[in-house]
């Protein structure tokens, strides 16, 4: 990972250690070499990297989440067909004998038979009830959205993390290495009696809290690997590389207006409210329907021995005598259903709008701070501590100035970097196009599908 140098580059420590000498000729010439610039280490090898969007794809190709609803959405369109289907057809075998011993062939009303019945529901109900089951799996398929963006936002929050904590480390480690040089440079100005015992401990103190720092940092990349290697099913201790560098991000704030009608377009929650609202209007046609009654048609063979057969055939015909304590109550809770999901849809479209307008103002506000470090505060920081380190080599200022300048162009770098990743996560927030936090709030405050009144009627006309 390379990031723009720390320390200025015509103020380097080996510089400042030959303006020192310059202001001191007692000052023996192998001082000029006391902090000769290190050669530069090099990058650990590592796999081959992959892109964010890589590793998104990834996670929701891995997903046992998304795996696990995309089996119940199969479950729930394996109803559909028997939701249509007629009941089962009733095969019934008596024998009826006519007096106390057997007299089968002997007695005319001793016969054995055979008799079949078939409910047949009453027109329309067997059709609405498979849409029915065909929308309840619509609805369950909307709601693999919502998961499949909590999954994508999931690796993208965890991927901001990781790079803001691989920055961090180089950063820290940058700066560690330009404190080795700046004590060598305080060791030669002790040594030439220019400067005070004080700045070269000052020195080692800086240098052992950036040591703990980079502790620090390591566990931060250890924590955001491991979030990333659950999402993406890998083994512990598999390598996650990443070609991005979050240095190289350059935020801009999404248009507000697209980005509001997008929402609405995209959201699972106003997806799953709409298809149970078509849902819900089945339902209701379908109650509308069952007030009508079944029918159950009836044929029968009857074996009289040696005497002729009979036969009979027969029709019969359910009566809604109960209908206002059945019929009718079911007819009014698929009205108020429906009357509930619509109020629901109305609530997410709202509390969408609110949300996204929040994460628009963040992006808007991430992105003018980003502008800022980069093309100002950074800047200003980096004259600042060329200027404490200029004075310090004239001896004008003590090395306290040095130090403070120093710390606070740390602390404004990483700062920084912590607002690049803070875009990235705040960016994955507005795609995942989540409620208050709670990406199936909406859903969930649906209410559940009953089971269809046809399956309830059929069952009565058996």
């Amino acid at each position: 990972m390379k990031l723009v140098p720390w320390f200025p580059r015509r103020f380097a420590p080996a510089t400042l250690a030959v303006a020192v000498l310059s202001l001191s000729p007692d000052v023996p010439a192998r001082a000029a070499v006391a902090a000769p610039s290190p050669a530069p280490v090099p990058a650990p090898v590592r796999e081959t990297a992959s892109t964010v969007e890589a590793l998104v794809a990834e996670a929701l190709e891995r997903s046992p989440a998304l795996a696990a609803v995309r089996a119940s959405v199969a479950a729930a369109r394996e109803r559909i067909a028997p939701a249509g289907t007629l009941p089962d057809p009733m095969l019934r075998l008596s024998y009826e004998n006519d007096g106390a011993s057997l007299s089968l062939g002997t007695e005319a009303m001793t016969r054995l038979s055979v008799m079949a019945e078939q409910p047949i529901l009453w027109p329309g109900k067997l059709s609405l009830a498979a849409r029915i089951a065909e929308a309840d799996a619509d609805v369950a398929e909307a709601a693999i959205a919502r998961l499949g963006l909590g999954v994508e936002a999931q690796t993208r929050r965890a991927a901001a993390r990781l790079l803001e904590a691989r920055a961090a480390g180089e950063l820290t480690r940058e700066l560690s290495e330009n404190w080795d040089r700046i004590e060598s440079v305080a060791r030669s100005r002790y040594a030439a009696g220019l400067g005070a015992q004080q700045d070269v401990f000052r020195a080692q103190a800086e240098r052992t809290r950036l040591l703990q720092q980079l502790r620090r940092d390591e566990g931060a990349v250890h924590a955001a690997e491991a979030e990333l290697r659950r999402l993406l099913l890998r083994e512990p201790g598999t390598p996650v590389e990443l070609e991005e560098r979050l240095h190289e991000t350059r935020p801009e704030p999404p248009d507000a207006d697209v980005e509001l009608a997008r929402a609405e377009a995209e959201s699972p929650e106003i997806e799953v409210a709409r298809r149970a609202a078509e849902r819900e209007a089945l339902a209701i046609d379908l109650a509308r329907r069952d007030r009508m009654p079944d029918l159950v048609a009836s044929v029968g063979y009857m074996n009289r021995g040696s005497l002729p057969m009979m036969w009979a055939v027969g029709l019969g015909v359910t009566v809604p005598l109960f209908s206002g304590r059945k019929q009718e109550p079911r007819l009014r809770e698929a009205q108020a259903r429906l009357a509930a999901v619509r109020a629901a849809e109305a609530d997410v479209r709202l509390r969408l709008r609110a949300r996204t307008e929040a994460q628009l103002a963040l992006l808007a506000q991430l992105a003018e701070e980003a502008r800022l470090d980069r093309e100002a505060l950074l800047v200003q920081d980096r004259m600042a501590v060329e200027a404490a380190l200029a004075s310090y080599a004239s001896g004008s200022v003590p090395f306290v100035t040095v130090l403070e300048a120093i710390s606070t162009e740390f602390a404004d770098r990483r700062a920084a970097l912590g607002r690049l990743a803070a875009f990235l996560v705040a960016e994955a927030d507005l795609y995942e196009r989540s409620l208050d936090g709670a990406p199936m709030a909406a859903a969930s405050a649906l209410p559940s599908a009953p089971a269809p009144p046809a399956a309830m009627s059929a069952a009565g006309g058996m």
